[in-house]
């Protein structure tokens, strides 16, 4: 039984022998095929481990550098756009400095200034010269920006000083004039009591009857209040004095506050806004200075059947010429001429008595009959009425324009085309 059992045994090995072998070598086969998978890999990865480094690095340069340039580019097109911009900008303020500069006392002619802001300007947009400032201009385009940035500075810095000096001058004239009226209170009161004193004295010299003492009491008595009023009298002129001298030399700060006023814009004359300021403060030197002022109204005579006959572009044309004769003839720097409104004008003489202000009208008068107007008949003349009156001690805004008006109807009442004149004792 066991003989046979080994025999079967050693059958079924010597059956599966084949398969054994088989398998075994199938065994040291995938044993084989995996170390030789692993040394193919190893090789790989050494032979990636040899490849050059700078051809990486070349090849990260090329990417980097491309995306790179790519904003590069952008970039550097933004920063000039960017530059263009503030170029532009800054001529741009440089200009309006210049144009809406007042003057300063160290600007000989109001005119100069603008201009150095012009050729400043031209030189920050294209490095043109500056010949006020011997700034040669570039040939490639280079600015002096240390020159551009001096001369902003200067001015800004000569403006702020200019201010200051007229806010104090203004300040110290506001302190003087109540000093002063303080002042002519208390000397009022010391006259008073001198006078009162004096005529006291001589009363009671009066009581004793003696006539020669009398005569001597009332001798210095009259003495001593002609003296008393004469020295009050010198230190009232001497005050009035000083202060005119500070006020003229602040009226050219007041010619140039009127040229920053609003301008009519078809006839370029100032407006009834700058007009209504204009007269105010004609009052207001006329009470300190007392110098004579004359107004002027103007009105053209028929300037409705102008319009309708030849049309509102030839009325404008009329108004141009209007204000074209005004400024011809009164052409002092003082002088402030306005329109109205309307077809009515009106002109302020600082310093001029009525006497004198008539022959300038009847100029005005004359350049106004020459005005042609433009693709109309010879029978369509221009002609102008106008009324002026001086300024009295007593005269409010109110007052001192209606009676200028009175003046204009009464030339018109007259026959038009001339002027007339009334006085302010004319209106009592």
């Amino acid at each position: 039984m066991i003989i046979v059992r080994f025999a079967q045994i050693r059958n079924f090995f010597c059956a599966i022998k084949p398969y054994m072998v088989v398998l075994s070598l199938f065994g040291r086969a995938s044993v084989q095929y995996r170390l030789w998978l692993s040394r193919q890999r190893i090789a790989a990865l050494k032979k990636l481990a040899q490849w050059p480094i700078n051809y990486l690095m070349d090849l990260v340069s090329k990417l980097i550098g491309s995306a790179s340039g790519n904003r590069n580019t952008k970039h550097s097109e933004g920063a000039e756009s960017m530059a263009d911009g503030a170029i532009d900008t800054l001529s741009s303020v440089i200009r309006i400095m210049g144009d809406e500069s007042f003057p300063l006392e160290k600007d000989i002619d109001p005119a100069v200034f603008p201009a150095m802001c012009t050729e400043f300007a031209c030189h920050v947009e294209n490095g043109a010269g500056v010949p006020s400032f011997d700034i040669p201009p570039s040939p490639d385009g280079t600015r002096q920006w240390g020159r551009v940035r001096r001369f902003f500075a200067d001015r800004r810095h000569a403006e702020k000083s200019f201010v200051i000096e007229r806010l104090q001058d203004y300040r110290g004239i506001v302190d003087d004039l109540v000093s002063g009226l303080r002042d002519i209170g208390l000397r009022d009161q010391s006259t008073e009591c001198s006078v009162r004193e004096s005529l006291s004295t001589m009363q009671d010299v009066v009581s004793t009857g003696i006539l020669p003492r009398i005569k001597e009491t009332l001798a210095l008595t009259v003495l001593q209040v002609n003296e008393t009023f004469a020295e009050q009298k010198r230190e009232y002129e001497q005050q009035l004095q000083e202060l005119n001298t500070r006020m003229s030399s602040l009226r050219q700060d007041l010619v140039a506050a009127r040229e920053e006023m609003k301008r009519d814009s078809l006839t370029d004359a100032y407006n009834r806004g700058a007009f209504d300021s204009a007269i105010a403060q004609s009052l207001n030197m006329h009470f300190i200075l007392q110098q004579p002022v004359t107004l002027v109204m103007v009105d053209i005579d028929n300037f409705k059947n102008i319009n309708d006959s030849c049309g509102h572009s030839a009325g404008d044309e009329v108004l141009r010429a209007i204000g074209d004769c005004l400024a011809r003839s009164f052409i002092r720097k003082s002088d402030f001429i306005a329109r109205y409104g309307g077809d009515e004008f009106a002109a302020i003489l600082t310093d001029t008595a009525a006497v004198h202000a008539d022959k300038l009208i009847q100029r005005f008068l004359q350049y106004a009959r020459e005005i042609k107007i433009p693709y109309a008949s010879n029978d369509v003349t221009v002609a102008c009425s106008a009324g002026f009156t001086e300024i009295s001690a007593d005269d409010t805004v109110e007052s001192l324009i209606n009676r200028a008006d009175q003046a204009l109807y009464k030339a018109k009442s007259e026959g038009r085309n001339r002027c007339a004149f009334v006085a302010a004792e004319d209106t009592e």
